[in-house]
Parts: C-alpha cells; sequence; structure tokens
C-alpha cells in the first residue's frame, strides 16, 4: 500500500513540476514578448521624437534664416539710403561750389536751352536763384543752342522772380507752363542713374 501511495505522490509531484516548468516557461516567453513590445514602443517613440525634433529644428532654422535675411535687407536699404543722400548732398554742394567759377555761366546757358527746348514754347520768361545772375547775352546763346539743336526759334526773356535755390526755370508768357531746371529737380531727375551707378548696372551693361 505504501508503494502505491508513494509512485501517486512521486506522479502528482511530476506533473506539478511539469506543470511549473510548464507555466514559468510561458510565463518567461510572456515576458520576452511583453519585452520585445516595450523595447519597439521605446525605440519607435524615440524615433518619432527624433523626427519631431528634427522637424522643429528645420522650422527654427528656416525662421533664422528668414530673419537674418530680412535683417540684412533692412541694413542694405538703409545703407543704400544714406549712401544715396550723402551722393545727393555731395553734388549739390559741388555744383553750388561752380557758381565762382568762370564755367559756370555756360553751364546755366545749357540749362537754358535745355529747358525752352523742353518747354517748347515760341516766346518764354527765364528766372533764375538768388545765387546766380542771368544776362541778355547768356539768353541770346541759349536761343542760339535751341536753333541749332531743335531748328526753332525762341524769345526768351529774363523775368523778375526770384527762385529760391539754386538753379533756373524757364516759363511760358501766360505762366501756365514751366520747366524747371533748378539743381534740386535736376538730381532728382538723375536719381535713377544713381541708383543704376550704386547697384553697378554699368557694369553690368559692360
Amino acid at each position: 500500500m505504501n508503494e502505491y501511495t508513494d509512485q501517486l505522490f512521486a506522479g502528482i509531484l511530476e506533473s506539478a513540476k511539469s506543470e511549473a516548468t510548464s507555466i514559468i516557461e510561458q510565463a518567461q516567453k510572456d515576458a520576452d514578448a511583453i519585452a520585445q513590445s516595450y523595447e519597439k514602443r521605446i525605440a519607435d517613440t524615440i524615433a518619432l521624437e527624433k523626427k519631431t525634433t528634427n522637424v522643429r529644428l528645420e522650422a527654427i532654422a528656416k525662421v533664422e534664416e528668414s530673419t537674418i535675411r530680412n535683417l540684412e535687407r533692412k541694413h542694405q536699404v538703409s545703407y543704400s539710403e544714406r549712401l544715396r543722400v550723402a551722393t545727393l548732398q555731395e553734388v549739390a554742394l559741388n555744383m553750388e561750389k561752380l557758381i565762382q567759377t568762370k564755367e559756370y555761366p555756360q553751364i546755366l546757358i545749357g540749362w537754358i536751352a535745355e529747358a525752352a527746348i523742353g518747354l517748347d514754347r515760341e516766346r518764354a520768361v527765364v528766372h533764375c536763384s538768388f545765387k546766380e545772375k542771368v544776362d541778355e547775352a547768356m539768353l541770346r546763346q541759349a536761343e542760339e543752342i535751341v536753333l541749332k539743336t531743335v531748328g526753332k526759334k525762341v524769345s526768351l526773356t529774363l523775368g523778375s522772380k526770384v527762385l529760391s535755390s539754386q538753379g533756373i526755370e524757364v516759363v511760358s508768357e501766360d505762366g501756365k507752363v514751366a520747366y524747371n531746371n533748378q539743381v534740386a529737380t535736376r538730381l532728382v531727375r538723375s536719381e535713377r542713374e544713381l541708383k543704376e551707378l550704386m547697384e553697378g548696372e554699368p557694369c553690368h551693361k559692360g
């Protein structure tokens, strides 16, 4: 009887051990599967975070690059504007210095003729600033230049109006039409050429 009992007990123990081993193995497999799953999740999360971070860094870099470009553009515009103003002021100063030279009357005669051609009237009145003087002889020379240049006879007379800044103005007799050839106005007309010079356009064209 004891022999049967021992065999039965041994069988139960063996079965229990086998079941325990099976349970442990399955538990280990489950644990390994869970671990692998977590590792994959962690790896996927890290990869996603890296991708998101890279996207953010690229966006930040683009914003910084755009900001730098805008700052450089503003600086260039500011510098160009300061250079333009300084250049115009220097030109105006040099033009004023010409008043005291013997060549200046010829410059005025050229401006008068140019204005008379632009005005396109048979008779016109010439005004000049308080800084310079225009006489009848200069008007006759201007008339001759107009005749030689465009083949038209014009009659120019001196006006009593005194301009506030350097240069001349040629006005129709009725005062309705005028051609301003003062230095300030001429500089405004020359701004496009100045801009091209500052941007190197003449060099590019060459």
